[in-house]
């Protein structure tokens, strides 16, 4: 270790304060962990990553993680010699072999390695690393994990022994094989440090870059490992490619394991027809695929899918159906997330997934509610349960015992409270929790900037509906900051931008209302609910049915509160459904607008869907008002 670095180690990290010669002093202020050699068993050790290195392991891709090397612990007196011994007239093999004389020692009295008393030998250490054998410095990794484990990766000592290896093997990666760069990959990978080596960066980089030159074996443990460092290398597509020209020869356990690096990395596949291959494979394998792999694929599939021309996504919801009971709440959540995602409805595997989950509600995360209210929220659907999903939901999210978990994943419970008025369903008393001074600065702080889009739904509806409830409302002005920050702007004909289909389908819309209604005056753009992100078309006409110039009736300064209906004569509301806003197949919306439709209705609007699905289909403008006269003479007359 460089004398610069030993000086910043002294002020930058607190040292035990103890005397040498004290030891059963020093094992009382040295860290109580009890350290297992077998990494599987860390509390930081995530269950979906033991599952795949086990897998990895036991078809040989990837070395154990388990240390053979085993010896008798040295005695007290030799621990004691040995601290006072002169490193500096040692060899290096001397050095390497009592890295693990202590470790055992440490291991077995709970004494930290950050310890003051080892500052001298692990400064031996890290300057003779670069001496060792490529199988003495795997010794060294194995040896360093049998260390009682440290507050953090960055505690004193320790940060030095990695960071030294991780140098030194950096200077070895270009004259490693492709097996030997995995197998210190799996080295770093044992002891935790992976997203902050340099050399697994270079290692990870180079691999992706010789995508061409892996064999499968090769394939699917870099796939790994770039799950594990949690971002894409520069060729990543490298590897798709390859996937793809390979892909008879991997198992469904195989292409598992890489679909977690493509999603932990956050790459999506390019290729649909690659998509459709893992569609397939999950599609034969559904009745003995292992949870674990079933949720990595499904999980890749629905970041790659977001849009379906086909039936790829309920032909795969129509084989998992019948695998719901056997699997797990958490992999149960993703399947019902890969029909959201994609607006594919399968009420089936809805409804078996809601009793399944009714079964073992009490067991279920806060997180895992939240998303499927949202899915059947999305798709405005109540699941054919004996009882009701929704009720046991609310009465579960009411347990004393929910009272940490929601403590420390408020936004989760505030979003799964704000899902649940999609489908009309207003619990008060959850409503003023989340809408309390104290759980809004609890979860989101003090600035009101911070807060989601969930705060001013529930703060909205509670205005519409819930009016006679004692619950604590926002100010005005913060109203107005949280509409500013979750709403779009409206299109507008004379500024010009590259608008999407849904925004030009506004555009289109406004200008045939203009053209059959009679000129500018009488069609406006605004946000009536601002807690929804599009604005919406509003037109009105008089008791005789005559249009109604409303150019200024809603004024600006006015924006980001809810707009009440001005006066007693017919107001219409036009909501834009475009294309992603319709379930995959039909004409209907998702509940995000038949919720807003409801809340219009509710502020005495005539709220008028326009699907996309329809009105994409009429050329001449004669008949876009036809068809928007209908839907505006149905909407007005369907109480009468």
């Amino acid at each position: 270790m460089s004398f610069l670095a030993r000086i910043v180690r002294k002020f930058a990290v607190p040292k035990y304060r103890t005397n040498i010669l004290a030891l059963n002093s020093l094992q009382n202020v040295s860290r109580q962990i009890h350290c297992s050699a077998n990494l599987c068993l860390r509390m930081f050790m995530e269950h979906e990553n033991n599952y795949a290195y086990s897998i990895l392991e036991n078809k040989g891709y990837t070395i154990s993680l388990k240390s053979d090397i085993s010896r008798n612990c040295i005695s007290e007196q030799e621990f004691q010699e040995g601290l006072k011994s002169n490193w500096s007239k040692k060899s290096h093999t001397e050095i390497f072999d009592y890295f693990h004389k202590f470790a055992l020692y440490c291991s077995e009295h709970k004494l930290c390695i950050s310890n003051q008393i080892f500052d001298t030998y692990i400064d031996s250490l890290t300057d003779c690393i670069k001496l060792g054998t490529d199988e003495e410095l795997k010794t060294l990794f194995y040896t360093l994990n049998k260390w009682p484990e440290t507050p953090s990766i960055r505690t004193r000592n320790i940060i030095e022994v990695w960071a030294a290896l991780d140098d030194e093997c950096l200077n070895r990666l270009k004259n490693w094989s492709y097996d030997e760069l995995l197998t210190y990959l799996s080295l770093f990978y044992m002891i935790n440090v992976m997203k902050y080596s340099d050399y697994c960066i270079k290692a990870l980089q180079k691999l992706a870059s010789k995508a061409k030159n892996l064999t499968p074996a090769q394939l699917v443990p870099t796939l790994f490992f770039i799950g594990i460092w949690r971002k894409s290398p520069f060729d990543m597509h490298n590897l798709e490619v390859e996937i793809n020209k390979k892909y008879s020869q991997f198992t469904i356990d195989e292409l598992s394991i890489m679909s977690m690096g493509y999603f932990k990395s956050k790459t999506p596949i390019r290729d649909p027809e690659l998509v459709q291959k893992m569609i397939d494979t999950v599609i034969e394998n559904s009745k003995t695929i292992h949870e674990v792999s079933l949720a990595a694929l499904l999980k890749l599939i629905r970041y790659s899918t977001k849009s379906v021309l086909d039936d790829r996504i309920n032909r795969l919801l129509e084989a998992l159906q019948h695998e719901v009971p056997r699997l797990s709440v958490m992999c149960n959540v993703h399947m019902a997330l890969v029909g959201t995602s994609t607006l594919s409805l399968h009420k089936q595997c809805l409804n078996n997934i809601a009793s399944k989950v009714i079964k073992s509600i009490s067991q279920t995360r806060v997180k895992d509610l939240e998303r499927l209210v949202l899915t059947y929220g999305t798709f405005g659907i109540r699941p054919d349960t004996e009882e009701c999903f929704f009720t046991k939901v609310i009465d579960e999210l009411r347990k004393p015992e929910r009272a940490i978990e929601i403590s420390k994943h408020g936004r989760s419970f505030a979003c799964c409270i704000a899902y649940l008025t999609l489908l009309g369903i207003y619990p008060v008393d959850l409503i003023s929790k989340v809408l309390s001074s104290e759980f809004r600065e609890q979860t989101y702080g003090k600035y009101c900037f911070n807060y989601g889009r969930e705060i001013l739904t529930l703060n909205n509806v509670t205005e519409i509906f819930l009016s006679d409830a004692n619950i604590n409302l926002l100010d005005d002005k913060v109203k107005k900051i949280l509409a500013k920050k979750y709403t779009d702007y409206v299109p507008r004909e004379d500024y010009v931008k590259q608008y999407n289909i849904t925004e030009q389908m506004f555009l289109d819309i406004a200008k045939v209302m203009k053209e059959t209604r009679g000129g500018d005056d009488y069609v406006a753009g605004d946000h009536i609910l601002p807690h929804y992100q599009r604005g919406d078309i509003i037109i009105c006409t008089d008791h005789s049915g005559a249009p109604v110039p409303i150019k200024d009736v809603f004024k600006s300064s006015d924006f980001g509160l809810i707009r009440k209906r001005p006066d007693d004569n017919t107001w219409v509301v036009l909501v834009i459904a475009g294309r992603n806003a319709l379930i995959h197949g039909t004409d209907n919306a998702t509940g995000f607008f038949t919720s807003k439709v409801r809340e219009l209705e509710a502020l005495g609007y005539h709220g008028v869907l326009v699907p996309w699905s329809q009105y994409s289909k009429l050329r001449s403008t004669a008949d876009k008002a036809v068809f928007l006269n209908s839907l505006i003479y149905n909407a007005v007359n369907k109480n009468k």
